[in-house]
């Protein structure tokens, strides 16, 4: 579970179509910085998580439950 936290800031982050470059600067950190965040390089401390939660406009718990089948049906015909 631990790595689909960073996997899902990463999917929300792309679908709400934002750059690194730009959740870097908001977070007040180098891009490479917040690419070891999205990649699970580093532990992610709770008061990070809440800082990215405010600039990707999504509560923690979304982060945490997020789906991306939800956007996407995936069912057979």
């Amino acid at each position: 579970m631990k790595y689909s936290v960073y996997e899902n800031i990463r999917k929300i982050r792309e679908l709400k179509n934002l750059t690194r470059e730009f959740v870097a600067a908001e977070l007040k950190m180098s891009t490479s910085g917040y690419g070891k965040i999205e990649r699970g390089d580093v532990d992610l401390t709770v008061s990070k998580l809440i800082e990215i939660s405010k600039v990707l406009e999504v509560s923690i718990e979304f982060i945490f439950k997020f789906d991306v089948s939800v956007f996407f049906n995936e069912t057979t015909r």
